[in-house]
């Protein structure tokens, strides 16, 4: 959080973005409650945004700080700018890992001959006549 506050770079590049200093500027105990903040004022878009902004400002101060070279804020927010709408023609373009909702999976019944047993029960009567 005191990367953010003190780092003119930072609030340079987030005055590019066009997000206003009340994030910037109130005092929190905790980076969470920073977070929870930036969750509430920003919608779902702006703040996936938001957050790839700052990983390249950390990038960019990494590299000030371990090879002596910085970006001027306008090539960060750029480079952030681009990796964002990557990820959404990506996101776009491709299935997600994890499906948005949840795929609805009917009980079939068993062919003849076979029984079906739930696998969290078969564990627990395991259990039972190991311990008991």
């Amino acid at each position: 959080m005191h990367v953010l506050k003190d780092c003119p770079t930072t609030r340079t590049i987030l005055t590019i973005g066009g997000l206003d200093n009340r994030l910037l500027i109130e005092n929190y105990a905790c980076c969470i409650d920073w977070l929870e903040d930036v969750l509430h004022v920003l919608d779902k878009k702006v703040a996936a945004d938001f957050f790839t902004t700052l990983w390249n400002n950390w990038n960019n101060r990494n590299n000030y700080i371990f090879r002596g070279k910085e970006d001027e804020a306008r090539v960060v927010w750029e480079r952030a700018k681009t990796l964002s709408n990557e990820f959404c023609i990506h996101n776009l373009v491709n299935n997600p890992l994890i499906p948005i909702a949840p795929a609805c999976h009917k009980w079939k019944k068993p062919p003849c001959g076979f029984i079906k047993v739930k696998t969290l029960m078969l564990l627990l009567l395991q259990v039972k006549l190991v311990m008991g």
